[in-house]
């Protein structure tokens, strides 16, 4: 068992301490001795120990010796525990908890250094038995030393082995050393061999890049003339374009709802008159009625009383013409930073090479138009919008009929049978590749004048007579003048609609206007007999005598 395994109250085993540095020669009874004391001064310490563990039941005063070996900051080795002396009876004073307690707290504190202190040494007796054993290695190792040298014989032949054993690792390093020679010969060749084929390839590299930069030149020659005829094939296909005749239906369809419109809740427009002598006075009066309506207008429904409903027509076709139907409106509902920028595009696509002719870019118009109708968003602007005209043309009508003003829901039939089919109406429009005009005023007659309506005019408008809101066709009877002048042109009912011509500034008249005329001479009666004629000149007829026929 080794020294430092012993354990306290147990006795050494008698065994000879094998120390290099120790003669063997001494006797038995020095190394008993030297243990006895080893051990004596171990259990010296757990008396102490125990003693001072025991110190608050016991009486009497602390043993002046046994106070000083505990208060030692190190206990000496070698040294035998002293005899106590029998302690005096403690006085009742002492006997006090407070006191006691006192007094085992400062014994806990001396058992805890002492119990530190014998740590400390059993790990001072490990540290010494390691440096023991290696002594002991190093004493066997110098014995044999001195062993070999004492021997010639053995030394020599150590010697030669050592020799023939660095010969032979001399041999090894040589073949090892042409083994890398020939793996180097080796590599120089296929190194030499990679250089010619980095060589050859470098020149194929550079004539497939001057084939490339060929191709390069012939590919761009190539995607031009691609371009070029995709450009004549769009061209040549017949576009996706929306036909003449559903614009013309849902046109007269719009001014049919308008009519209708008004002869449903303009029964009695009597109130009128009031409210169209105030508008030019009345600071309350909408906007709306003040742009639309001028003094003119106001006073030809003085002499005609029954020209309301005209009046009612004419502003409602106005406000559509206006916030709906306008020519500079690119669509109704898109917003103006979508507007501006595709307005910027079809400008951008005129200076392109090669040069994109009016029809593509109307065409891509056309088809940029339709994508964007169809996403969420748009719908629901231009929705809001047309809300916005309806209620703004709403109130603007109650201001004129007063009746209506008590139809919660009156603005939603307004909304939904004039107002959305407008809305179509110019959607359609915008969608086509053909560009529409709505002319809202007339053109200048074979008369030079725009207020005056002459015989010939019949062909070209329609004409509706204010008095009796009746249509003036070819064949009715008519005072007509010597300058063939046949009454004064009132306002435009329903506007002229053309579709221009690309190459020239011309149109095509799609729908005739409608305009209110105010007669010269009332309409006669068509007589049902030829004797009933006899009262009537040629003029009446536009016969002989017309100056519409010179």
């Amino acid at each position: 068992m080794p020294d430092d395994d012993i354990e306290l109250g147990q006795s050494p085993p008698d065994k000879k301490p094998d120390h290099p540095f120790l003669d063997s020669s001494e006797p038995e009874s020095f190394y008993r001795e030297a243990r006895d004391a080893v051990h004596a001064n171990g259990m010296g310490i757990i008396l102490q120990c125990e003693q001072h563990r025991n110190h608050n039941f016991l009486a009497g005063e602390k043993d002046a010796s046994s106070k000083e070996t505990m208060d030692s900051p190190s206990i000496k080795p070698a040294i035998p525990p002293r005899t106590q002396k029998p302690r005096a009876r403690r006085s009742t004073d002492d006997l006090d908890p407070r006191h006691l307690e006192k007094e085992n707290a400062s014994l806990r504190k001396d058992y805890e250094e002492i119990r530190r202190d014998l740590k400390s040494t059993w790990k001072e007796n490990r540290e010494q038995a390691l440096e023991l054993r290696d002594l002991k290695k190093q004493n066997t190792h110098l014995k044999e030393s001195i062993r070999t040298q004492a021997d010639p014989k053995s030394y020599k032949d150590q010697i030669l082995s050592e020799r023939r054993k660095f010969y032979e690792h001399v041999d090894m390093l040589d073949e090892h050393i042409n083994h890398l020679k020939h793996q180097l010969e080796k590599k120089q060749l296929h190194m030499d061999q990679l250089t010619f084929q980095t060589r050859e390839a470098n020149e194929e590299k550079a004539n497939y890049e001057s084939k490339l930069q060929t191709l390069q030149k012939q590919n761009a020659r190539l995607n031009e003339d691609l371009t070029e005829c995709r450009d004549d094939i769009l061209r040549l296909q017949p576009p996706s374009q929306i036909p003449d005749s559903k614009i013309v239906d849902e046109y007269a369809n719009v001014y049919q709802q308008i009519a209708s419109w008004v002869d449903d809740e303009a029964e009695d427009s009597s109130a009128m008159e009031t409210q169209l002598e105030k508008i030019l006075t009345d600071k309350d009066a909408p906007q709306l009625l003040k742009t639309c309506l001028d003094s003119d207008i106001i006073r030809a429904t003085r002499k005609h009383s029954d020209a309301e409903p005209l009046i009612l027509r004419y502003v409602i076709q106005t406000h559509l013409h206006q916030r709906i139907l306008a020519e500079d409106l690119y669509l109704f509902g898109l917003d103006d930073h979508s507007v501006t920028l595709l307005r910027t595009i079809a400008h951008s696509m005129e200076d392109l090479e090669p040069k994109r002719d009016a029809l593509t870019i109307q065409r891509w118009r056309s088809e940029t138009l339709q994508a964007l109708a169809k996403i969420d968003g748009f719908q629901t602007e231009q929705q809001r919008q047309a809300t916005t005209v309806s209620k703004d043309l709403w109130s603007a009508l109650i201001y004129l009929l007063p009746e209506i003003a008590s139809q919660e829901t009156g603005w939603k039939r307004l909304h939904d049978t004039v107002i959305m089919p407008a809305v179509h109406l110019a959607t359609n429009m915008r969608f086509s590749t053909s560009c529409y005009r709505i002319i809202p005023h007339l053109p200048r007659n074979s008369g030079g004048h725009n207020n005056v309506i002459y015989h010939p005019d019949i062909q070209r408008y329609t004409i509706l007579d204010v008095a009796t809101q009746k249509v003036l066709r070819q064949d009715s009877v008519l005072k007509i003048a010597e300058d063939g002048r046949i009454g004064e042109h009132i306002m435009v009912i329903q506007p002229l609609l053309l579709r221009m011509q690309r190459d020239s500034n011309g149109g095509i008249a799609l729908c005739k206007p409608t305009v209110a005329v105010r007669l010269d001479e009332p309409m006669a009666r068509r007589a049902k007999g030829v004797k009933a004629l006899a009262g009537w000149t040629s003029s009446w007829f536009g016969g002989e005598g017309d100056p519409s026929r010179t």
